[in-house]
């Protein structure tokens, strides 16, 4: 698993849906009233790669990484993931009991580790809460 953090919550992500892990860049900004969990649009490789923000929506960060997540059996879809920072790639080790949280963005399950709790983040339920054309999919 890849962890990340973003505020003061920590995230777990399969390292096998990484793509690669960029520094933080200027986004290109959806128009006033769009889903505020997208932080805005990524210049990734040729292509147009959404960017949603882990944590809280809007809150400042301090610097940044955007991990870049392919979708399962295809790499021509991908999304990125904005965080504070990415910490370690190591065994998840969780050793207690699991808590779902239903939000606009299906950030995955929370679960109890050894130091405290990490959202354990689903990409393909995060391919799915995006539209088609948010993840570059054609018309």
């Amino acid at each position: 698993m890849l962890f990340l953090q973003s505020g003061a919550e920590r995230f777990a992500l399969p390292a096998s849906a990484v793509a690669e892990v960029v520094p933080a860049v200027p986004l290109y900004r959806p128009a006033a009233g769009a889903d505020p969990a997208l932080a805005g649009l990524l210049r990734y490789r040729g292509a147009i790669v959404p960017v949603l923000a882990l944590g809280v929506p809007g809150e400042p960060r301090l610097s940044g990484r955007i991990v870049v997540v392919e979708a399962a059996g295809d790499p021509s879809r991908r999304l990125g993931l904005l965080a504070d920072s990415v910490s370690d790639l190591k065994p998840l080790g969780a050793t207690g009991a699991a808590f779902a949280r239903v939000d606009g963005h299906n950030l995955g399950t929370l679960v109890a580790v050894a130091d405290g709790l990490v959202r354990l983040l689903d990409p393909p339920a995060l391919f799915a809460s995006l539209t088609p054309a948010q993840i570059g999919a054609t018309a």
